[in-house]
């Protein structure tokens, strides 16, 4: 069977249109069919009750649509949803929905099964190496995310009655940027004007910093938001907390965001995760200003979330604010503070391991 998922926006409309001409068929049905699948999240066939009874039979026999099975939906105290979900080959991945305000919601949705890249803080990391998701496994985060939302399995906030267009931010497990060429195809779907019509201003995709990727994926998609994982301001501290920059030096990376920034006219968003005592100390912070006022940024503070056998400790409201504070004085860039959602369902940043067995530090 032909997994439909796994196509890019001109391949869709060709492997349709060939087949619906193949069983004489209007070619409207085309434009029908990709309406149910990528703007109604439609994953069943049979469900598309507009189509001819034939014609759905056909596509069932055809077409694998399905390509996650739902094991667990986790809902957290503060309304974050948490969704477990199997692959064909029995392997595993989470995706998160955290409700915003306004009746908006943001999708964090996984580009790999695991993460060869092994970050000392991420519980995916500790997952270690494992296989690229398609671009169907990852489109299909995103379509049955968007329709649980849609239909209430989301929490609402402040009194909304709906969800209106979500931000989807590639920031589950994996490295994106290692899984590219699906990444670029899902990326062109979830973007697509007459597929999910996703605006290009409400996607984000993270990596924890690959110049080759990052100066590519900012040709590619110019309008898309890049977030680059920073973490330390230093070689050496980078090194200790992130085996990557063994092979990327800070200034590689740099040098690559400044050139992405050329090539979009828009600002890098930095992540560092704050470690008490580790990365948060006055030189950590002199640093940051340092690279911060080489390259038009916004510097986004995240606390760290528990993960089951780090070495490290999470840092108190108290230490979060007073570091923030410290940094803005220190450089010109804004600096937000990032509130950890879905902490006691272990769906918050870096907690993503799709319960499966960790690595020893």
């Amino acid at each position: 069977m032909v997994r439909l998922l796994d196509l890019g926006p001109q391949e869709l409309k060709t492997e349709l249109s060939r087949r619906l001409a193949r069983w004489d068929e209007k070619s409207y049905r085309v434009k029908q069919i990709l309406s149910h699948i990528y703007q109604r999240s439609t994953l069943d066939f049979e469900s598309m009750t507009d189509l001819p009874a034939a014609l759905r039979s056909r596509l069932s026999e055809t077409y694998q649509l399905k390509l996650l099975e739902l094991l667990e939906h986790s809902v957290s105290a503060d309304g974050t949803a948490k969704t477990l979900w199997e692959l064909d080959d029995g392997a595993r991945v989470e995706s998160v929905t955290i409700p915003m305000e306004a009746g908006r919601c943001t999708i964090c949705l996984s580009t790999q099964t695991g993460c060869a890249l092994g970050c000392s803080f991420c519980a995916t990391g500790r997952v270690g190496p494992a296989r690229n998701l398609s671009t169907g496994e990852i489109v299909g985060q995103a379509l049955a995310e968007m329709a649980d939302a849609a239909q209430g399995s989301v929490p609402r906030i402040k009194g909304a009655d709906r969800v209106s267009a979500p931000n989807l931010v590639f920031m589950g497990m994996g490295e994106p940027l290692l899984n590219y060429d699906n990444l670029k195809t899902a990326l062109e779907v979830l973007n697509h004007s007459e597929l999910t019509q996703v605006g290009s201003r409400r996607i984000s995709v993270s990596t924890v910093g690959l110049p080759e990727q990052i100066v590519r994926f900012s040709q590619d998609f110019p309008q898309m938001k890049l977030a680059v994982s920073l973490h330390a301001a230093t070689d050496s501290l980078r090194k200790a907390l992130m085996p990557i920059a063994k092979k990327v030096s800070l200034s590689q990376l740099l040098d690559a965001c400044r050139q992405a920034q050329a090539t979009t006219g828009k600002r890098i968003t930095f992540e560092y995760l704050v470690i008490p005592t580790v990365n948060d100390r006055r030189e950590d912070i002199q640093a940051l200003a340092s690279i911060a006022a080489g390259i038009p940024c916004k510097i986004n503070l995240i606390g760290l979330n528990p993960v089951d056998g780090l070495p490290f400790r999470a840092s108190t409201p108290e230490e979060l604010t007073s570091f923030q504070k410290q940094l803005s004085s220190a450089c010109r860039q804004a600096v937000t503070l990032r509130r950890s959602h879905g902490t006691d369902i272990a769906g918050a940043c870096g907690q993503l391991a799709a319960g499966q067995a960790r690595s020893n530090p």
